[in-house]
């Protein structure tokens, strides 16, 4: 009999003439917890796609409990013991907790009858081992991400799945919440479920994984490391980007004393109120908050996506009074959104992302420059270091990472002087992390200013230079980032007022 509940074996994949993965070999033993790494584009996706039944593979061979299985679809995948929790989770918001966990499969007495009472007892049971207080009969929209998360977990294993892929499962979680997630997993792990984590957070390797694999180029670097206790993070980032990263967060500093942007007692009403800051030119003001801080809703704010009620902004000395996203862009003011989707046109062409920012300097009497485009994007694909055949490719086609310099390079040849950035390394790996922080080195360096909000608390810390604290819409402490530490800031955001 196997030691693993699943084998892939010599796994390959193309897609229009293009190697993706490459004889990959990978294991996972029953009640553990193996972590996949690898840099965006390593082909990680495509592995777990092939698993979940999304991708036929090319070539190889699929082992599940000793049994060789050829995938059909993702219902055939489930319905064989794997389950796959997205990184955008995929709930009914207008169903409660019960039904969303027991969706489609509800238990039933008598051959056809629903057995709420049973699927309620079972559902409750699971919350009260974890120690959380929840009522299952109420709206899964009324709950935190967290909770969210916790629940698209449950759905699968109650569909009886024995292994369990997870996406980036902490991208939008707070630390309170990735604690009660990895008690979740423990909890799981001991029942003998098993688990693929997948994440740039290499923090969190050693704190759930068992054993590791790195793929980079579509191949299995070395061999998986059996001991996460005996790695560092060098042996980790060494075998993702294949060298080692001496500076993590590269920063340099470059404050001025004049200031960029005044706000003064902002409030929406609902998300924030009576915010008060300054952004001196060259400064990274760092934002931290947990979720439901509304620090995001105070950036969509700032570049017009929503509406203010009362409070002043003042940009380069001048009033900023705005209306619209189109009034902030005219006033060079760029965001990053959360989530790279919204900031970008998927389906277009990356000449078309990075000048689509621009009015004038692309367009003649009405018909876009098309030349022009393509040599300015050109220009920025080397400059930031884009991985990419050519300008003409699809921004869907390209990593998380390269989509994040798209999004860059189209506020930045837009003159854009005020850089509003929501987790602007989320989903992002470590290699394509480092670019980011030097683009942003660039844009200080030449006294632009920089509105960083981050869930990730060390790039937090190494990349600000001034940190704002906001807890329930309301600012609870600014302080220079040489000042802060992780406690601290967690006791702002999180602790008694």
């Amino acid at each position: 009999m196997s030691e693993y509940i699943l084998e892939m074996k010599n796994i390959t994949k193309g897609f229009y003439g293009t190697i993706v993965l490459r004889d990959v070999n990978f294991g996972v033993k029953p009640g553990e917890v193996h972590v996949l790494l690898g840099e965006n584009g390593a082909g990680k996706s495509t592995l777990m796609k092939i698993l979940s039944g999304v991708h036929k593979p090319d070539g190889g061979e699929i082992v599940i409990e000793g049994e060789s299985r050829r995938i059909r679809e993702p219902v055939h995948s489930l319905r064989l013991g794997i389950g796959m929790v997205y990184q955008e989770l995929s709930l009914a918001p207008n169903l409660s907790v019960l039904e969303n966990i027991w969706l489609g499969n509800l238990p039933t007495k008598a051959g056809f009858f629903v057995d709420w009472k049973k699927a309620k007892e079972e559902t409750e049971k699971v919350f009260s081992q974890l120690g959380i207080p929840v009522n299952v009969l109420r709206k899964v929209s009324h709950y935190d991400l967290g909770l969210q998360q916790l629940v698209e977990i449950f759905r699968v294993v109650s569909q009886k799945a024995k292994l369990i892929i997870l996406d980036e499962p902490t991208s939008t979680l707070s630390e309170i919440e990735v604690k009660k997630l990895f008690e979740t997993i423990n909890l799981l792990r001991d029942q003998g479920i098993s688990f693929i984590y997948i994440t740039h957070k290499l923090d969190e390797v050693f704190e759930i994984g068992d054993r590791v694999t790195v793929l980079r180029d579509g191949q299995v670097i070395g061999d998986t490391m059996e001991n996460v206790k005996e790695l560092t993070k060098d042996d980790l980032i060494k075998r993702m980007v294949g060298r080692t990263l001496d500076e993590q967060y590269p920063k340099e500093v470059a404050v001025t004393e004049e200031v960029l942007l005044e706000v003064k007692d902002l409030s929406d009403g609902e998300y924030f109120n009576n915010v008060s800051f300054n952004i001196r030119k060259g400064e990274v003001l760092g934002v931290a908050g947990l979720v439901g801080a509304g620090n995001s809703e105070l950036a969509q704010a700032i570049f017009g996506l929503r509406k203010i009620k009362n409070g002043t902004i003042r940009l380069n000395s001048s009033e900023y009074n705005i209306s619209s996203p189109v009034d902030a862009i005219s006033r060079n003011v760029g965001l990053l959104t959360q989530d790279r989707k919204d900031g970008l046109l998927q389906h277009m062409p990356i000449y078309v992302n990075v000048s689509v920012a621009q009015k004038n300097e692309m367009s003649k009497l009405g018909f876009r420059l098309r030349k022009k485009e393509k040599a300015q994007a050109r220009d920025y694909i080397d400059k930031l270091k884009v991985e990419t055949t050519s300008e003409n490719k699809l921004v869907r086609n390209l990593s998380g990472g390269n989509q994040q310099k798209i999004a860059v390079a189209k506020w930045i040849c837009n003159g854009t002087t005020l850089f509003i950035m929501d987790d602007p390394t989320r989903g992002v790996d470590v290699g394509a992390k480092v670019e980011i922080y030097k683009i942003i080195n660039e844009l200080t360096a030449k006294g632009y200013g920089v509105l960083m909000i981050s869930s990730d608390m060390p790039e937090l810390l190494a990349m600000s230079d001034t940190i704002m604290v906001m807890k329930k819409g309301e600012v609870t402490a600014i302080l220079p980032a040489s000042e802060c530490t992780q406690e601290i800031i967690f006791e702002k955001a999180a602790g008694s007022d």
